[in-house]
């Protein structure tokens, strides 16, 4: 009985790895449609196929069922205490996946408290610092959607100032071209030095965060190897 189970477990798994690892849509449905069967085989077996079903979701943009299976597989690893799988920290990369997803869905805030636990947990891990700061970058405070509301109205301050420029100034009020085309000029570069300044500025202490943050983890990280921690 032990034997036909074995080669009935052997069989299922065999059958998945012919699938070509860049199939996704392929390994999906045959994960789907072998479901009951996959969930018979031997640990070892069972979690490499279900990071490659993972790997598939994530690669088709299916990142909400990404991250159900990724849960699953946090949990999984952590019951099982499995640091390390077919040679990687197989917590981290599935953490970071998750962390990738959540920034895909634009749940940022979600996604930038996983990465910084990334970086406390690898200070060297330069994808998450990365990730971290394009989520820093996207996830925009409240001053710079002002600001970016602010250079909005002056460029639509600057197209009403183009009418009034042709429909006014021009046929009627000639003197005052030079003026008003000066005026128009400095709102529009107004709005564009407004923008680009603050868009600046909001990226540079997003960098300047992250790589302060790694920098200070791996100093603290070398002070307790340095003394046996």
């Amino acid at each position: 009985m032990e034997h036909y189970f074995r080669t009935y477990t052997d069989e299922i798994y065999n059958d998945f790895k012919s699938i070509d690892s860049s199939n996704y849509h392929e390994i999906v449905r045959f994960c789907h449609d072998q479901d009951d069967r996959l969930d018979h085989l031997e640990m070892p077996y069972f979690l490499e196929v279900k990071v490659i079903l993972a790997t598939a979701y994530f690669e088709l943009g299916r990142y909400h069922k990404f991250l159900e299976l990724a849960d699953f597989l946090l949990e999984f690893t952590i019951f099982h205490n499995i640091q390390t799988f077919q040679g990687e920290d197989i917590f981290q990369k599935i953490l970071f996946k998750k962390a990738a997803a959540l920034y895909q869905l634009l749940h940022l805030s979600q996604a930038e408290k996983i990465l910084w636990e990334l970086l406390k947990m690898d200070p060297d891990n330069a994808a998450a610092s990365y990730l971290l700061k394009r989520c820093l970058i996207k996830n925009q405070p409240g001053y710079l959607r002002r600001v970016k509301g602010l250079s909005i109205f002056l460029f639509l301050l600057a197209a009403a100032t183009i009418a009034v420029e042709l429909l006014l100034i021009r046929p009627f009020m000639h003197a005052y071209v030079d003026t008003v085309e000066i005026t128009r000029i400095v709102i529009i570069l107004g709005g564009l030095f407004i923008l680009f300044l603050t868009d600046g500025w909001h990226r540079f202490r997003s960098f300047h965060k992250v790589n302060q943050a790694a920098d200070s983890l791996k100093t603290k990280k070398n002070s307790k190897e340095f003394i046996g921690v």
